[in-house]
């Protein structure tokens, strides 16, 4: 039976959240059905993959545009995640040459919080020009679906993301005594507040893993219990999570954080804000907490300080939040997805 080419267009081995996500749909694809052809680029990591890759070199301003047409031409159906950064020739390209392309929605399209989608872009017009030449749109939550087809049309069905839960360590925390972030320190992501937070509690450890522009100004502000480990690769960052209890985001704009599903697989469950559909996937209380305020993020740490067996309660249903995102059930959405455009050419 011929396998159905597919090309995924992130590069597999430099760390960006659509690029990590190619690499993990590539891996989990049905080798016995599917072809996988993806890009690499010269400045990321050199590692030996079990598919087709193009490696993208210096300069990389020219070798890109090679990559993505090399891509086309080799597929039969384009995924293309990276909306800003591929070319609007490509999709023209796809089009001429018959080849279906699909693409999720992952962060904020049209809320106010910037960066969003529009202003990314430069307008509405841009951006509807853009998504014009794709097939099929998918959101990776029904939040995203529904913000978007405001000014898009969206596909209603969510196609999620997943996790790769192999390498993390899964414990059951006896007390609270550590707090992280994971994130870019970026003002968007509003790690002031985790700072503020860490303040109000002196005896716990506070850990932030990410680098980003604001990183020097954090750390004036920083009180000693805070712990600024910069960018870390994800075996580093899986160490350092087995000694970790709870993870709080203070980002009042996201899609679906990656993190989120990433510290579950250690049994590390989340406090969220109420702003970009989290409801969708974590229960309060019982997998994770949402929270509407900052003083109702306090009131959870008072809570999972004075209650531990509410603490181990949660990380236990955060683990079995992960595995219902575990990439072995998630990818037949995908292979679905991928066969039905297949059989629609």
């Amino acid at each position: 039976m011929k396998r159905v080419r597919v090309f995924l267009g992130g590069f597999i081995n430099y760390t960006n959240a659509q690029n990590l996500n190619c690499r993990s749909i590539a891996n989990y694809l049905d080798s016995g059905k599917f072809e996988v052809y993806a890009l690499t680029v010269y400045s990321g990591k050199r590692e030996d993959f079990n598919l087709s890759t193009f490696n993208c070199f210096w300069p990389f301003s020219i070798s890109r545009h090679i990559g993505f047409l090399w891509g086309i031409i080799n597929s039969d159906i384009i995924y293309l995640p990276k909306h800003i950064d591929t070319p609007f020739w490509v999709l023209r390209c796809a089009k001429f040459l018959k080849k279906p392309v699909f693409t999720t929605i992952e962060g904020n399209v049209i809320d106010q919080d910037l960066p969003n989608l529009i202003s990314l872009f430069g307008d509405t017009y841009k951006m509807q020009s853009y998504f014009k030449g794709i097939h099929k749109i998918f959101g990776i939550t029904q939040h995203l679906i529904n913000q978007t087809k405001k000014v898009i049309n969206i596909e209603e069905k969510v196609l999620s993301l997943g996790v790769n839960l192999s390498g993390f360590v899964k414990r059951l925390p006896k007390n609270l005594s550590s707090v992280i972030f994971i994130g870019s320190l970026i003002q968007r992501k509003r790690v002031e507040e985790f700072l503020r937070l860490a303040a109000c509690y002196p005896d716990i450890s506070f850990h932030i893993i990410g680098d980003g522009p604001e990183r020097n100004n954090l750390k004036r502000k920083a009180t000693k219990n805070v712990i600024f480990h910069g960018f870390l690769e994800h075996i580093q960052m899986r160490l350092i999570l087995k000694d970790i209890d709870l993870m709080f985001l203070p980002s009042k704009s996201e899609g679906f954080p990656k993190v989120i599903l990433e510290v579950a697989s250690a049994g590390i469950p989340s406090i969220l804000y109420n702003t970009y559909g989290a409801s969708e996937w974590i229960d309060h209380a019982f997998d994770g907490f949402i929270i509407n305020d900052f003083e109702q993020v306090r009131e959870v740490v008072r809570q999972l300080i004075t209650d531990p067996v509410l603490l181990n309660y949660v990380s236990n249903n955060a683990l079995k939040l992960a595995e219902r995102y575990d990439w072995r059930n998630v990818i037949k959405d995908w292979e679905y997805v991928i066969d039905k455009l297949y059989n629609e050419r």
